[in-house]
């Protein structure tokens, strides 16, 4: 699995590059990784790049998004 970084385009979703509004990894809303996260990707760390990122930088996130429940 090759890891995604800031720079990459998300790969999927609302703001995935098929959708009306592509953003780079670095430009999506924490609270929406939030919600990837609390809707099934936490459990796929090893083989989705999105949850793998998500993982890399929840502390980040975390700080952005302080009203959800990351664990």
């Amino acid at each position: 699995m090759r890891q995604l970084t800031d720079t990459d385009m998300m790969p999927f979703g609302k703001y995935g590059p098929h959708k009306g509004d592509p953003r780079t990894m670095d430009k999506v809303p924490a609270s929406y990784f939030h919600w990837l996260w609390t809707n099934g990707l936490r459990d796929k760390t090893a083989t989705d790049p999105v949850a793998d990122y998500i993982q890399r930088n929840i502390t980040s996130l975390m700080e952005e998004h302080p009203d959800g429940i990351w664990e």
